[in-house]
């Protein structure tokens, strides 16, 4: 299984998470490959930071390996002390470069991408603002990017988080209610901005990828199944477990904090985009299993509960990604759902499969109680306890 999104922190933000414990995490999911995003501080936007992380990266697949081994010989030791062992694995890391509005450093990015790739494997575009404000958010930007993009004969993907600015209202948004971060994010900036950037790309001559990222809403997931087969480049979209399992109800709810510290309505389903009415997500989920999105991305995104109870952005997703394949796989066909968590990304992105470890615990049980375990690797769960595993 790949997750080709992931907010993997570390640096200054290692009290949410940390490239090591992401890495065991999704591991004991049953995550073979973690593709992760540029808005770390600092932000994956120039070589330096780039090769940075990636050395970083690896010196904590070497640690997470190296413990992993010891924790394996140690439940071994005895039943097959005189076997040698195959040497365990970690998943897969790749990350994207961070695209802003200044020409020469997309050109830059797209020359990073070149030269590092698999480990580049692609771009990010924030066509609006979230976490880490890394917004391109003009549309004469946006369309800077594209035509830069085309120029420098770039066909990698292009990850985008598509929300029109223009449409979103911050005004209305109270953090003592958080029923209106929704509304400060209606469905209308995601589907407007997913219009907006195919018109700009195939404006631009691009010919790589574009890939809508955390699709929400089912108009915005039906533009993209009706429009992609006319288009001289290749559209996918992603869907998260968030947005196809939970909806803004559970926003109005009076949700206790985590281990003993205080809660507050709704703050815990705080996310970009937000989560939408039942009505949408039964019909963003009915779409999903009609099989028009390419793939399911986790969109993993920890906080601390201090930033969440502030308004942050983001939940943990990594356990849940697991939850979602299985629930998939109870009601879609074993090739559709390998599809959907790994050979669609590895096609799309042109990575060898061989570069991706297998994972014995792909295969392995995945209840409520392996769910639970992971679950209370961060602060808190937003799918109470994982009622939504088998």
């Amino acid at each position: 299984m790949i997750d080709p999104h992931v907010h993997l922190r570390d640096w200054t933000e290692s009290d949410k998470e940390t490239l090591v414990h992401a890495f065991y995490v999704a591991w004991r999911c049953g995550i073979s490959a973690l593709f992760e995003m540029p808005n770390t501080n600092p932000p994956l936007t120039a070589r330096n930071a780039v090769l940075r992380r990636i050395a970083d990266a690896d010196r904590a697949r070497r640690s997470f390996a190296d413990q992993t081994a010891i924790h394996h010989k140690h439940a071994i030791l005895g039943a097959t002390r005189n076997r040698v062992q195959s040497p365990l694995s970690a998943p897969f890391h790749g990350l994207y470069a961070g695209l802003t509005a200044d020409p020469d450093q997309v050109r830059h990015a797209a020359a990073v991408h070149g030269e590092l790739f698999p480990r580049v494997v692609g771009c990010k575009l924030y066509a609006g603002h979230s976490t880490g404000h890394m917004g391109v958010t003009t549309v004469a930007a946006q369309s800077i990017v594209w035509r830069t993009l085309a120029s420098a004969g770039y066909r990698g993907v292009v990850a985008v988080h598509a929300e029109r600015e223009d449409l979103l209202r911050p005004e209305i948004r109270n953090p003592d209610d958080p029923l209106t971060h929704g509304a400060s994010r209606p469905p209308l900036a995601e589907i407007a901005s997913v219009q907006t950037q195919l018109t700009l790309a195939e404006a631009a001559g691009f010919r790589g990828t574009l890939h809508v990222c955390h699709v929400s809403t089912p108009e915005a997931l039906e533009i993209i199944t009706r429009e992609r087969a006319g288009l001289p480049f290749t559209v996918t979209a992603g869907v998260t477990p968030h947005h196809l399992l939970l909806d803004s109800e559970y926003a109005a709810a009076s949700v206790p904090g985590p281990r003993d510290l205080p809660g507050a309505r709704g703050s815990g389903f705080t996310v970009n985009p937000p989560l939408r009415d039942r009505s949408a997500r039964e019909r963003l989920l009915a779409a999903v299993l009609a099989g028009e999105a390419d793939w399911i991305e986790s969109d993993h995104a920890p906080h601390t509960w201090a930033d969440k109870l502030d308004g942050a952005a983001g939940l943990p997703g990594i356990p849940a990604f697991r939850c979602l394949c299985d629930y998939l796989g109870r009601t879609m066909d074993h090739d559709t759902v390998r599809r959907m968590t790994s050979t669609r990304v590895l096609e799309v992105f042109g990575i060898d499969p061989g570069l991706v470890p297998r994972n014995p615990a792909a295969s392995g049980p995945f209840g409520r109680e392996e769910y639970g375990l992971l679950a209370r690797e961060y602060p808190w769960d937003p799918y109470t306890g994982g009622q939504l595993c088998r």
